[in-house]
Parts: structure tokens; C-alpha cells; sequence
């Protein structure tokens, strides 16, 4: 993944990691690009080639939330996190994802993250 991801952005970000399309774990994107991320997350059981689903919440106002699905597969992983590359994202999805790395967007806080899930 390396390669993929040679000029990263730096970032802060709460999200939610998939596994079967089921919520599994809270983790935090450290760093990344377009191609790929560095996630940190409580979440040992992920191995290389692994396929996971990555969503970030993205508070837009104080009423409106807005949610962001990325698929992604694990290329590494280890005792502070794992790294992804994403699956073929197109122009958009890329473009949103470049502007939620700079910007650092405000998410919500991570016990908030499973209640909105369970509630949408």
C-alpha cells in the first residue's frame, strides 16, 4: 500500500468499520489518499486481502449528518492498525474522500457512531 498512498494527508477521523455489512468496530483514519488509508482501530482480527466496509459520519450542520460508504480491502496490518486500499472509487467519491482528508471534518463522537447507525 505503500506506494499507493506516498503523498498522504494527514487527518483525525471517526468512522465505522464493516464486516459483512454488520458494524463491527470504531476506528479512527490517520492518515491516507484517494488509494488507500492508514486506520487505527481496536480491531485485531483483520488479516491481509481481508475485504472491509469503511463509513464516515460527517456532521454538516447541527441538524444534517452525512454518511460516506467506502469498500476496502486490507494490505497490512498492525499492532496500532491496518492499512486499505479502497476499491475503484470514481471521480466523485475520490474527490469527496481527497476533501474529507484535508479538511479533517468534525464526526461525530464515537458513542454516538452505533446509536446513529442503529437508529437510521
Amino acid at each position: 500500500m505503500e506506494h499507493r498512498c506516498s503523498a498522504r494527508y494527514t487527518a483525525d477521523i471517526k468512522i465505522l468499520i464493516y464486516r459483512y455489512d454488520i458494524p463491527v468496530a470504531i476506528g479512527r483514519i490517520k492518515n491516507g489518499t484517494r488509494y488507500g488509508l492508514f486506520i487505527e482501530s481496536d480491531l485485531t482480527a483483520v488479516k491481509p486481502l481481508q475485504q472491509l466496509g469503511i463509513e464516515i459520519l460527517v456532521y454538516r450542520s447541527a441538524q444534517k449528518l452525512q454518511r460516506y460508504r467506502f469498500d476496502s480491502i486490507v494490505m497490512h496490518a498492525t499492532e496500532h492498525g491496518f492499512g486499505v486500499e479502497l476499491d475503484a472509487l470514481g471521480e466523485e467519491a475520490g474527490n469527496q474522500l481527497t476533501e474529507m482528508l484535508r479538511a479533517s471534518p468534525e464526526t461525530p463522537q464515537e458513542s454516538e457512531l452505533f446509536d446513529m447507525v442503529a437508529n437510521a
